[in-house]
């Protein structure tokens, strides 16, 4: 193409603002000159350097190939809007341009584009609001910054090269508002796998893992992140707790214990960021909704631990407890950021990241302390409420909290900081002081028979004994019920099964039988007549035999279990 140059009086103008603008020693020879071509390109030339940078695009074609060469001189920059809301479908990027300015393609009607390896930068909104763009392909080590593919609402499939980047700055994720994005670099971004229970989890595709530390560790509501974050959320509440959507009958779990077990998770699975490797707290992948559950995806501390900040520590706990149906709430000040959460009609401050701080201390037993969780006040100073919008979870409860972030009438009941309520001894959320006294008197004597102990020392058991009934997913009156053995059938010539299932310590056992010939209840004679689960050989003769277990405690005490009956089929 024949591209001749003209000058208005505009252009003029540019030339003579132009010139102003030198860095120090340029002569005005070198200046960059605003000029023309026919009828397709606007752009600036510069005499010293030989390069031409795109300035505005004037045609009307649908596919457009850029040139890499205007009247002699190179085109190695796209400038600010230079093809903003242009009718282009397709455009060929030439290999000679190294930066791409702010807003250059910003909603334009592109389907696809391809960033030559040349590009350095892609600068902010560049291609946002592109509502057409369908797929993208980064070529080379090209930094990616602010808001540069916000809002492309159909993008679903990127190619990002291993030296490709999004800037690592606060609130610069290049990925913003792309719902439909599920493909990267040729495979689909999530998979499933099942566990040992036979529950489904999220995973991400391992051979797109430098594109998650790279890109995706700081993005905003991609669709594949947002999905694995979710359903994430779902497991780890299928797993931590007795949250079942298919059988709510079996959830028996108070939401004080569901807040108390995902707050546990976290601290086991993500850890506070060490500014190692380059990394400073302002980094955005610590800021972002997908923080902790994208740094725990790819083993950045090991093997299923990330690292975050406070904002991500208070936001991930909002989506957790937020899919457990708990309210919760992102506060802080400048400085941190912690939750307000809702239980039982009342709020309590947790702060996930400095109980972090004490995870592995000598002084629990469990991994972790509960010194900054369900109290009624932390930290002190302005604290307001944020409204963080990056993943929908954080948006489902929305109400103006700042009056209760100064209110909030008393610590959760936990005097020994164990992260459950005092002398809940059936656990089921309301202790002998809140209305529960019987419930709780007979569960009381129940473990002071099982472990011994005064009602401090069984407080301080609690946490044990809850962890015993989460492991086997029963509340503690499931847990009464299953520990009598139950009636058995089997035929002559097999074992028939009998068991005692009771959680404590130094218990002794001696299984009896009814015997019918002298009215008196005789210890059974086999090898297993003295532990938790008896085991006999069905002989002619035993139809309608009654069985039960004495169960004796260190200090010499006993109990009778249920009688079960065998019946001989």
């Amino acid at each position: 193409m024949k591209h001749k140059k003209y000058f208005t009086c505009l252009s003029a103008a540019f030339i003579v603002i132009s010139a102003t603008a030198f860095f120090s020693g340029m002569t005005a020879e070198a200046a960059d000159i605003y000029t023309s071509t026919d009828n397709e390109f606007n752009y600036y030339y510069n005499t010293e350097t030989h390069e031409a940078k795109i300035d505005n695009y004037k045609g009307t074609e649908t596919e457009l190939t850029i040139p890499s060469e205007i009247n002699g001189y190179t085109v190695t920059a796209i400038g600010p809007g230079a093809f903003r809301d242009s009718p282009i479908t397709k455009v060929n990027i030439p290999d000679t341009v190294t930066a791409i300015q702010g807003s250059a393609f910003k909603g334009s009607s592109l389907e696809s584009v391809t960033i030559p390896a040349s590009v350095k930068k892609v600068l902010a909104d560049a291609f946002s609001g592109c509502t057409s763009l369908t797929s993208l392909t980064v070529l080379g080590a090209t930094e990616l910054q602010a808001r540069s593919f916000k809002d492309c609402i159909k993008l679903s499939e990127v190619q990002l090269s291993d030296n490709s980047r999004t800037s690592k700055s606060f609130k610069t994720e290049a990925f913003d508002n792309c719902p439909k994005l599920n493909t990267v670099n040729g495979v689909t971004a999530l998979r499933y796998e099942t566990d040992s229970n036979g529950i489904q989890y999220p995973v991400i595709e391992p051979s797109i893992e430098t594109a998650i530390r790279n890109h995706f560790s700081r993005s905003v509501n991609v669709g594949f992140v947002n999905e694995y974050c979710t359903e994430l959320c779902e497991y780890i509440l299928k797993t931590e707790t007795s949250y079942d959507p298919e059988h709510p009958e079996n959830d028996w779990m108070n939401d004080a214990l569901k807040a108390r077990q995902l707050h546990d998770w976290l601290i086991r699975h993500c850890e506070y960021e060490d500014e190692e490797d380059g990394e400073t707290l302002n980094d955005n992948e610590n800021h972002v909704a997908s923080s902790v559950f994208l740094s725990y995806a790819i083993n950045t501390r090991g093997t299923g631990v990330g690292e975050t900040v406070c904002d991500g520590f208070a936001k991930a706990y909002t989506m957790l407890l937020t899919t457990a149906g708990i309210e919760s709430y992102h506060i802080g000040h400048t400085m941190h950021a912690w939750n307000l959460v809702k239980i039982d009609g009342k709020f309590y401050h947790v702060d996930v990241t400095n109980d972090n701080s004490y995870a592995g201390s000598d002084t629990s037993p469990y991994g972790t302390e509960y010194i900054y969780f369900l109290k009624k006040s932390l930290h002190g100073g302005n604290i307001v409420q944020n409204h963080p919008t990056d993943h929908p979870l954080l948006m489902v409860y929305n109400n103006n909290v700042n009056d209760e972030i100064k209110n909030c009438p008393e610590n959760f009941p936990d005097k020994n900081n164990d992260g459950i309520m005092d002398d809940d001894f059936n656990l089921n959320g309301t202790g002998v002081l809140y209305g529960d006294f019987n419930g709780d008197l007979n569960a009381w004597h129940h473990w002071e028979f099982m472990f011994g102990g005064t009602m401090d020392t069984l407080n301080n058991k609690l946490p044990e004994i809850f962890d015993y009934l989460r492991r086997n997913h029963e509340s503690y009156d499931t847990y009464l019920a299953n520990s009598s053995p139950k009636n058995v059938s089997a035929a002559v010539n097999t074992n028939a099964t009998f068991k005692v299932t009771l959680f404590g310590n130094d218990l002794t056992y001696q299984w009896q039988y009814y015997n019918t010939n002298t009215g008196k209840w005789e210890n059974v004679n086999s090898p297993t007549a003295t532990t938790p689960t008896l085991t006999i050989t069905v002989k002619n003769g035993m139809n309608n035999r009654q069985f039960g277990c004495i169960v004796t405690n260190k200090s010499g005490n006993c109990i009778y279990s249920d009688i079960a009956k065998l019946t001989v089929s």
